[in-house]
């Protein structure tokens, strides 16, 4: 019950974004808004889930895990609802940060109460439940979304939110303080700073999470550039595009939960970055013999498997090794994978060949990881 919980909530990245894109055509209609605008909706929810991370993270090492968790979803239920009743845009756009800043509440607490509970190989295996409701998400939410909109309208995706957030308030109401008193951090503000400046200076959780982000850069490579490869470069439908991204997702779910049944995060980390490393230069291959889009989707498949083992498995190494600071370490493990998202996407336009380009910042993504996962499995060996 408690993985499930916590998985949901770490789904909250994917629920506030993902699930109303196909209600952006509905949007435009009804503020009698640009595009431009509607779609400045999806930028500032993704920088309140930045930045509530940041802030959230931080609070839930002095305050405890459930007071900030309990607000959040009291914040982002209200927000939802508030969305619904948005008299124009820029109200909706300024809702939809709040509603982010509240939901990155969520996803941070989720991984620190995961700490919180579980150890070692435990710890391994909790996130590898988290992240396959994790990678679920993105494959379900637009299509639920999608369905909403048919019945109900662009409202109805935020009246689902609403419900979301109600559910998610009462479950966490249900649930015990998984942070003591005991060992909670003490401080104001500058305390808080100096928190952020500790973890920052253990070498060996920087070594993970920066393994970790190169490791997204294949993921958010592929999400900013598969539309065109999909549907322009091999001329599949949308709906075929749709299905694709589905498939994809699905690989990388199973991956997540394929490095539980692994002996030690330290071999999913060293299994994950051999496997990233040889299908990114093998798709790259293929791109310069431009053989089918099977060809290229088989082995897209396969490397973002591995890259799932890479999100459990790093994930739990960064975590075990920042105990003490575990909501400010989640915060910073989640602003490295949007970073690497914000930096990936504009570069696959670079170029005349966007696949070409892919390829190439796949091969980099991969090396950068395997570089650093080497550094961090060594500092953690010399430790134990």
């Amino acid at each position: 019950m408690l993985l499930a919980m916590l998985g949901v909530l770490t789904a909250f990245a994917t629920i506030i974004n993902n699930m109303y894109l196909p209600a952006l055509p509905k949007l435009v209609e009804f503020f009698g808004a640009t595009i431009t605008q509607v779609q400045l909706g999806l930028t500032t929810g993704m920088v309140g889930l930045t930045i509530g991370s940041l802030v959230i993270g931080p609070l839930s090492d002095r305050l405890g895990r459930r007071g900030p968790l309990l607000m959040s979803m009291l914040v982002f239920t209200l927000a939802s609802v508030g969305i619904i009743y948005a008299p124009d845009i820029n109200v909706f756009v300024a809702l939809r940060f709040l509603q982010g800043f509240a939901g990155g509440g969520g996803v941070v607490i989720a991984r620190s109460i995961a700490t919180d509970n579980y150890r070692e190989h435990a710890l391994l295996v909790a996130l590898a439940v988290i992240n396959v409701i994790n990678g679920i998400a993105p494959i379900v939410m637009p299509i639920v979304g999608g369905s909403i909109v048919e019945a109900a309208n662009w409202q109805g995706i935020f009246a689902f939110m609403a419900v979301v957030g109600v559910v998610m308030l009462m479950a966490c109401a249900l649930m015990r303080e998984s942070l003591p008193e005991s060992v909670r951090n003490s401080g104001g503000v500058m305390d808080v700073c100096r928190q952020f400046g500790k973890v920052l200076c253990n070498k060996e959780y920087v070594c993970y999470i920066v393994h970790q982000g190169a490791a997204q850069m294949l993921l958010f490579g592929n999400i900013a550039s598969s539309s065109y490869i999909v549907q322009e470069h091999y001329g599949f439908s949308p709906i075929a595009y749709s299905l694709t991204l589905g498939v994809n997702g699905l690989f990388l779910a199973i991956g997540a939960g394929a490095a539980g049944a692994l002996k030690s995060s330290l071999r999913g980390v060293r299994v994950s970055s051999w496997g990233m490393v040889v299908f990114a230069l093998v798709e790259l291959a293929l791109v310069q013999f431009d053989l089918s889009f099977w060809a290229y989707e088989g082995v897209l498949c396969l490397m973002l498997a591995f890259m799932g083992i890479t999100l459990t498995s790093s994930s739990s190494l960064a975590m075990e090794s920042e105990r003490l600071y575990a909501g400010t370490a989640s915060a910073l493990l989640g602003t490295v994978g949007f970073l690497a998202g914000s930096v990936v996407s504009p570069l696959v336009g670079i170029g005349s060949d966007m696949l070409l380009t892919t390829a190439v910042i796949f091969v980099l993504g991969a090396a950068l990881a395997f570089a650093f996962g080497r550094k961090a499995m060594s500092l953690t060996a010399k430790k134990q």
